[in-house]
């Protein structure tokens, strides 16, 4: 008997497309949902970073009196983690980075409100919540790109 063969190409490895439009070839993860929020997050790492690293003192006022060294400590840590994510393909681990790092400025502004006087727990205070608002759009678009992850063989 003679067999025929299936004429139907078969993708067996990612093949991202060019120009902007989104690959229909799996398992291509240029174009997954949260791609272009990550860009945003990215962009955002380095721009707080810039502002904790050249600014610590006015950062310091803000935040309720985090110490300035730690505040260009954690400048530094947010323009890594951003640089992270704008310059690999698959940011994933960059962005839980992030929620770590979240942990962390919520943890010191939350000494800030319990150690501050009025005024230092007042900024510490709209510190945090403008932090675990940026938190929730972080875990959101760690969330995405872990599923979108889990889809790839690799």
């Amino acid at each position: 008997m003679h067999q025929i063969e299936d004429p139907t190409t078969r993708i067996t490895a990612p093949k991202p497309t060019l120009g902007q439009a989104p690959s229909h070839s799996p398992p291509d993860t240029r174009y997954v949902p949260g791609r272009s929020l990550a860009r945003f997050l990215g962009w955002f790492s380095i721009g707080l970073g810039a502002a904790e690293l050249l600014a610590p003192r006015t950062m310091s006022r803000l935040t309720g009196g985090t110490p300035e060294e730690l505040l260009q400590f954690y400048g530094a840590r947010e323009i890594a983690t951003g640089i992270g994510i704008l310059f690999t393909t698959r940011p994933t681990g960059w962005l839980w980075g992030r929620v770590a790092g979240d942990a962390l400025d919520l943890a010191t502004l939350g000494t800030n409100m319990a150690t501050g006087n009025n005024e230092q727990r007042r900024c510490a205070l709209a510190s945090a919540v403008a932090v675990a608002g940026v938190t929730a759009l972080d875990i959101l678009n760690s969330t995405q790109l872990s599923a979108a992850s889990a889809l790839t063989d690799d």
